[in-house]
């Protein structure tokens, strides 16, 4: 990879899925095959999976998810949520992670034109993802929300029109 204009987000289709099914993923309690973040909550109809691609390879993948449930973590409707981020094993620690959120903006703007606020939420023991996301452009809002697996921080990002 040479850098952030090869990197290409994609949402994903059916004809996807051969490649979303070869996706290795690290076994940790932050992360989840992209076929099971894209299948947990079916009756959530406003999530649209999103593939990292540099080139021809899926090198990553993430949900964006729009709706009231996200009003759970924000009052700005328009917000959207990230969710599931991950990057195939295979291709870790080569900036993927960070590049593709150094693209989101981008997308956003192009796919989303009405939204203005990116949202995430973080589990407390993921400090490599905050440092990522932090150095990504996101903000801690110092807000938290606790669920099943414990305490999380809502992190935030302005799109900027």
């Amino acid at each position: 990879m040479n850098g952030i204009e090869e990197l290409i987000l994609i949402e994903a289709t059916v004809g996807d899925i051969p490649m979303i099914e070869n996706y290795v993923i690290e076994k940790n309690p932050y992360t989840v095959t992209p076929i099971d973040g894209m299948t947990e909550s079916l009756h959530e109809y406003k999530k649209y999976p999103i593939l990292i691609l540099d080139k021809d390879k899926m090198v990553g993948f993430f949900i964006l998810q729009t709706g009231e449930s996200i009003l759970n973590y924000t009052s700005n409707p328009h917000a959207i949520l990230l969710k599931d981020h991950s990057v195939d094993k295979r291709y870790q620690k080569r900036g993927y992670g960070k590049l593709s959120m150094e693209k989101l903006p981008e997308f956003i703007k192009k796919h989303f034109s009405s939204i203005n606020e990116v949202i995430l939420l973080i589990d407390y023991d993921n400090i490599g993802g905050q440092m990522m996301y932090l150095k990504s452009g996101f903000k801690d809002t110092k807000n938290r929300v606790k669920d099943l697996n414990g305490y999380k921080f809502i992190y935030s990002k302005i799109i900027i029109n």
